[in-house]
């Protein structure tokens, strides 16, 4: 029963609408959530509110490797990204809350039960320190997610 759960969680589509938000959570918010960030930025209408944040904060911005991978790959600028962590957000503000690794999720579920039903799980492997070419394959597995979980209407 829990890996239907599990299956549901992570396969679950979500309809982009004018009036919604997005935020993104991963360990650091250094690497998976601001990547994931500037690709649904790319993908959405500028009026679709899309955030990240971190369990922590140890650094201030996005890793070297995770700019350099989302401009050369993908014409993605998040070199001006500043880490935040999710605890210092009002983060019932957001309709759609993607949790990245079941970590993150069961952080998540943790601290914020009453926000559940708004979190879809994204298993999504942490490049850092694996190097440039583990940080190419992480941002394609989050476009694969966005292609093909983020819609932009019904019709999609």
């Amino acid at each position: 029963m829990l890996g239907l759960l599990v299956e549901y969680i992570m396969s679950k589509k979500i309809f982009i609408k004018d009036t919604q938000s997005i935020l993104f959570v991963c360990y650091g918010n250094t690497c998976r959530s601001p990547m994931a960030e500037g690709l649904a930025k790319k993908k959405a209408d500028e009026k679709v509110v899309i955030e990240s944040a971190g369990m922590v904060s140890a650094f201030e911005g996005a890793q070297d490797e995770a700019i350099a991978v989302m401009q050369e790959f993908y014409e993605v600028d998040i070199s001006s990204h500043r880490t935040r962590k999710v605890i210092d957000l009002d983060i019932k503000r957001f309709d759609w809350i993607i949790p990245l690794d079941s970590y993150v999720f069961e952080f998540l579920k943790l601290n914020f039960s009453q926000l559940r039903d708004r979190m879809v799980l994204w298993e999504i492997e942490d490049p850092f320190t694996q190097g440039y070419e583990m940080y190419k394959k992480c941002a394609k597995g989050i476009q694969e997610h966005i292609d093909q979980y983020l819609l932009l209407n019904s019709s999609d």
